[in-house]
């Protein structure tokens, strides 16, 4: 994913908007997370394996992915040219969205919805039609990616 300089800094204004926001709020707070990681590790991946317009594609649903190839947020927009700030920035922040829970992002829906529940994951309509999970096991390199941003940590850290 290459962005030119202002549209890094546009991304970077968006994801700050949408942090104030949070901020304002009484519901729990949005966990941080690198947007530059997010931008060149884990959108990729959510793109990839989750952004289709029957599932994460759909703006209705808690985590939307927006890009390349998948749904557009600019429907006018050729579905091949490259993300705009404001496709990584709404994709970001549902992304972070989906890192909240009381017991720490180790155990929010991004980690454990795509993941495999005999690999500690929980239930996600999203299996592949063989009934395949998005990740079969914390040691896909995918999984780690968006365990590693999740926690914030880097790779060179022991796996889940």
């Amino acid at each position: 994913m290459t962005l030119t300089a202002a549209g890094w800094i546009a991304f970077l204004m968006l994801t700050s908007l949408g942090a104030a926001c949070a901020g304002e709020s009484t519901q729990t707070e949005i966990p941080d997370a690198d947007t530059r990681r997010f931008a060149a590790e884990v959108y990729p991946i959510l793109l990839a394996n989750c952004g289709y317009p029957t599932c994460h594609g759909d703006p209705q649903r808690p985590l939307s992915v927006y890009g390349p190839g998948r749904t557009r947020l600019d429907p006018e927009l050729d579905a091949q040219a490259p993300a705009t700030a404001e496709e990584l920035a709404v994709s970001y922040n549902r992304a972070r969205s989906m890192l909240i829970d009381p017991e720490g992002p180790r155990r929010a829906p991004l980690l454990r919805k795509p993941l495999a529940v005999h690999a500690g994951g929980a239930a996600h309509k999203g299996d592949d039609p063989w009934s395949q999970p998005v990740f079969a096991s914390k040691r896909d390199p995918r999984y780690e990616a968006l365990f590693f941003w999740a926690i914030g940590r880097g790779s060179e850290e022991p796996a889940p």
